[in-house]
């Protein structure tokens, strides 16, 4: 029996494509973002989500790791179907409800099989992520910034110095120097050898970015 899909992907190509091209998918139906989806609710076995969702509007919907809350909030098993390689990023989505992850690179029978075993209630991680599992589940593998700490990050990430954050944000030179000291403590193997702007764009945290969220 076919796999009953919904697509949420911003790209037409992946939209229309995928019901043909994918042998034992029946995809119901497919849309550009979340909202929509969320607003219809098509009843389906799995959803294939992209991260990168561009939105339209005065108030796009979530993208990355958001999305996949959004979905899986809503009951229904998400397997992303994504061009991302950052594992942070992936491993993020794992922990908001992503029961499986492919990469668009991969063969489409891999899709396929994927998406039968996350729709049969499996747990899907295909070859090219080869340990992602293993990240997701480490102790303490994948550390969490406060929305402090992100700012602070970001300024730092652009070259801004401890002064001017402390002006933008209304705290102490000190107070965001010592936010930064926690973030380097959090990653400090990575930033032995890395930028600010390198940690933050693998974290997926640079405006735009997949994990970026407004300030608290």
């Amino acid at each position: 029996m076919n796999v009953r899909a919904v697509v949420i992907d911003d790209d037409t190509l992946i939209r229309d494509g995928l019901a043909r091209l994918v042998p034992g998918l029946d995809v119901v139906a497919a849309f550009a973002g979340v909202p929509g989806f969320l607003a219809a609710a098509p009843p389906a076995d799995v959803v294939l989500l992209d991260l990168a969702l561009a939105g339209t509007g005065a108030r796009p919907g979530p993208r990355g790791p958001d999305a996949v809350a959004a979905v899986a909030g809503a009951g229904f098993r998400v397997l992303v179907y994504t061009g991302e390689r950052r594992r942070a990023v992936l491993v993020a989505c794992l922990h908001a409800g992503a029961r499986g992850i492919v990469h668009k690179a991969e063969p489409l029978d891999a899709l396929a099989s994927a998406a039968a075993d996350v729709a049969a209630g499996r747990i899907v991680i295909t070859q090219a992520l080869t340990g992602l599992a293993e990240l997701a589940g480490r102790r303490g593998a994948l550390p969490s910034l406060s929305p402090r700490e992100r700012q602070v990050l970001a300024g730092r990430a652009r070259g801004e110095s401890f002064r001017s954050i402390a002006a933008r944000l209304f705290v102490t030179e000190r107070t965001a120097a010592g936010y930064m000291d926690q973030v380097k403590a959090k990653f400090a193997a990575y930033l032995r050898d890395h930028s600010p702007a390198d940690l933050e764009h693998a974290l997926g945290l640079e405006p735009l970015g997949l994990t970026d969220r407004p300030p608290a």
